[in-house]
């Protein structure tokens, strides 16, 4: 582990923290660790350069096991299990971004697979360019919750007040806007990321209707409501994080979904009642885009969570709140 110092330009414009760690004890050689430590700061200076808020940096890990370091770095109590996504088919986790307290202070803290730190060095320049994206992608992420905690610091380390709605949806809803800032911000880094999270989503869409048929098939058959509520709030919240990451890169480099998402818009045209759902959650992401930095209340992401579950509505069942429990219901029951 070593510290990053950063300094301000002559004006002060520079939004950096004024020291974060590194650690690259994954690295065999205190070669490798000192080289791809400088091109870490270079990456950070030109992406503050560029115009990124990282004063919520809390530091950087290179690491062989993404979710075991970050994991580690948050504290987990052993055998608790985070809410995330669940591991998508050909494809490979680069790096996630978590949040730690640092004494009174919530930071953010970039966790990078090993071999992003060796792609920065290497000579082709695509195996680059994807690093680049990736480490702008997380810089992303610590811009923007640093700001959504700065604006709602109740919204971490205590239970989220929800209202009246499932908690496990509503983050799942925290988390679409989250991937689309994230996207949208740093899509300029690699525009050829679009086709792949096109093709991501629509897969996800298109399993998410044969899933779906069989929560439905699993609860008509034994009834067990407690892992068909947590089910079908995995599989649609995911469905959306997807879409998340589809329209921020949409969005970011300005195309259309007819011009230029020409496999979404076939799959649209297959399932016709699906389109507005998707339009709609678009157009609610931009708004907050818009407004960002006016938020008044965590109800801001209400309006993502009422389209997931107008998403399960559509597949044929969603859930109820009856008193103080939730129920599985069947869209054509009473």
């Amino acid at each position: 582990m070593s510290e990053l110092r950063f300094h301000s330009d002559k004006e002060g414009r520079l939004l950096l923290p004024e020291r974060c760690i590194i650690t690259t004890s994954c690295y065999e050689t205190q070669g490798e660790r000192e080289v791809i430590t400088a091109a870490m700061e270079q990456i950070l200076y030109a992406l503050a350069l560029v115009g990124m808020d990282l004063r919520a940096l809390d530091g950087i890990t290179l690491s062989h096991d993404c979710r075991a370091d970050a994991t580690a770095l948050q504290k987990m109590p052993e055998g608790q299990i985070p809410l995330e996504m669940g591991d998508q088919p050909d494809t490979m986790e680069m790096a996630r971004t978590v949040a730690v307290w640092r004494e009174k202070e919530l930071k953010f803290h970039i966790v990078l697979r090993a071999g992003v730190g060796l792609m920065t060095l290497s000579p082709e320049k695509d195996l680059q360019t994807v690093a680049h994206a990736c480490i702008a992608h997380e810089a992303a992420h610590v811009e923007h919750e640093g700001h959504l905690y700065r604006t709602f610091p109740d919204a971490y380390g205590c239970p989220l007040e929800c209202g009246d709605r499932s908690r496990q949806t509503f983050l799942k809803a925290m988390d679409v806007w989250s991937e689309y800032a994230a996207c949208r911000s740093s899509a300029m880094f690699r525009p050829e990321a679009v086709e792949e999270f096109e093709r991501i989503f629509c897969r996800a869409l298109e399993e998410s209707l044969a899933a779906s048929t069989a929560q439905i098939a699993a609860f008509r058959h034994d009834r067990n409501a407690k892992d068909v509520f947590v089910g079908i709030q995995q599989l649609f919240g995911d469905v959306f994080i997807h879409a998340g990451y589809f329209l921020g890169h949409l969005d970011g480099l300005e195309l259309t979904l007819e011009a230029d998402a020409p496999r979404a818009t076939e799959l649209f045209q297959k399932h016709p009642q699906i389109h507005p759902l998707i339009v709609r959650l678009r157009r609610v992401l931009h708004e907050l885009w818009l407004s960002e930095y006016a938020w008044q209340s965590i109800e801001i992401f209400t309006p993502i969570y009422d389209l997931i579950r107008e998403m399960m509505v559509l597949h044929g069942l969603t859930f109820a709140r009856h008193e103080d429990e939730w129920r599985i219901v069947l869209c054509e029951d009473e």
